[in-house]
């Protein structure tokens, strides 16, 4: 594996380090580079940002096909409790969950296709930087109700969108995303 490209639990999640070069002007991170071996071209269709308040908690956003695709995020300011949830069913991690925090200290994170991806702010504002596969579909874009996943970061002053607030629960939720083993040939997140 190239260094700098740290597998984690769900197969194809990964962290990627940003390679920062400091100096008296400030830093320079190097975001996608090195890949490791056998890992598929990336084709991001989309490159775009949010910026949110403390408190504000957005997610769980997946799109279903044929709009799915990975995301490499990382945050440019601020620091967020970031969370991904598998729902690929017949995956080995099916509806588990995965968590780090994020700051621009941080390394980036690539999330796989039919894994959903949120966050909520706890130092705001907090600039979160997406690159995507797979451009905006209105009738393909969906998610789960990030209350439903249990993560522990949330609280009564989290600040949803109403539309977040009405994504369908996990347990509600139906997946069209079947896991292909093919794609993760030994996996493992020692490997």
């Amino acid at each position: 594996m190239s260094h700098g490209w740290v597998r984690q639990v769900i197969p194809g999640l990964y962290t990627v380090d940003k390679s920062p070069f400091s100096d008296a002007r400030g830093s320079f991170h190097k975001i996608l580079h090195e890949r490791p071996a056998n890992f598929r071209q990336v084709d991001f269709d989309e490159i775009y940002w949010s910026s949110s308040e403390q408190n504000v908690a957005r997610g769980m956003h997946l799109q279903t096909p044929p709009f799915h695709g990975r995301k490499l995020i990382f945050v440019t300011m601020g620091r967020v409790r970031d969370f991904v949830i598998d729902l690929r069913e017949g995956s080995p991690t099916f509806q588990q969950s995965w968590e780090t925090e994020l700051s621009p200290e941080s390394p980036g994170v690539m999330i796989p296709a039919g894994c959903a991806h949120g966050f909520v702010v706890v130092r705001g504002p907090a600039i979160m930087i997406y690159s995507q596969e797979g451009a905006y579909n209105r009738e393909c874009d969906t998610g789960v109700n990030i209350n439903s996943i249990g993560f522990l970061g949330l609280s009564p002053a989290s600040v949803l969108s109403e539309r977040d607030q009405q994504l369908p629960q996990l347990t509600e939720f139906v997946s069209p995303f079947i896991y292909d083993e093919s794609e993760y040939l030994h996996w493992s997140p020692d490997s």
